[in-house]
């Protein structure tokens, strides 16, 4: 029996990424709505899902369009360890949402934020915003932890309540990919390599 163990297509994908960049960076130059299969799939590894808006694509075809086309938009998960989140940083996302998403942030049944309806050309302004405000969206999506729930009640003086905080916040940098692809792509200029933002990971 053989020792090699086969890979899915996507750890295969995920193998050979270089740390999951793909060529996402690349993908971001080109004027077209989507990604490349490949980097659809590291796409989740940095908070994302890029998907097809079903109504917008029935307009299409109602116009004349093919079956085929599809009407891209993507879903950006915002990671938030214990649910703490300030008013500051959930305006942040309200703003992100009426600005750049559909008017609609969820919160999901993982203490996650959930933009919906961003276009591919926006979605490097919305990564660093939600960054601005010191969150994050890597390792929101994809097979990982996703998140780390606790929570997020504010019970001053209970020092068990704030152990479990700090806790819930070392095991998501834990768990978090060890990767600088996530900075190097969306919190660096893709041309000059400058830092422009410095999100929650430095």
């Amino acid at each position: 029996m053989s020792d090699d163990v086969k890979l899915s297509p996507v750890e295969a994908i995920k193998l050979q990424s270089r740390y999951l960049r793909g060529t996402i960076a690349e993908d971001l130059l080109e004027e077209k709505p989507n990604f490349s299969k490949e980097n659809a799939q590291l796409l989740k590894h940095h908070g994302s899902y890029q998907q097809d808006d079903r109504d917008e694509r029935a307009e299409i075809r109602a116009a004349g369009g093919g079956k085929s086309e599809k009407a891209y938009i993507f879903m950006v998960r915002t990671r938030v360890p214990g649910g703490k989140l300030t008013c500051d940083q959930f305006l942040a996302e309200l703003d992100l949402a009426d600005e750049l998403g559909n008017t609609t942030l969820r919160i999901t049944s993982r203490q996650g934020l959930q933009l919906h309806g961003v276009l591919k050309r926006n979605l490097r302004q919305v990564i660093r915003r939600i960054n601005e405000v010191q969150l994050t969206t890597l390792a929101a999506c994809g097979d990982v932890e996703r998140n780390v729930m606790c929570c997020p009640a504010p019970h001053y003086h209970d020092p068990v309540h704030a152990e479990l905080q700090a806790l819930a916040d070392r095991l998501a940098a834990h768990l978090a990919p060890r990767t600088r692809a996530y900075h190097d792509i969306w919190l660096k200029d893709l041309h000059s390599g400058e830092q422009l933002v410095f999100g929650p990971n430095g």
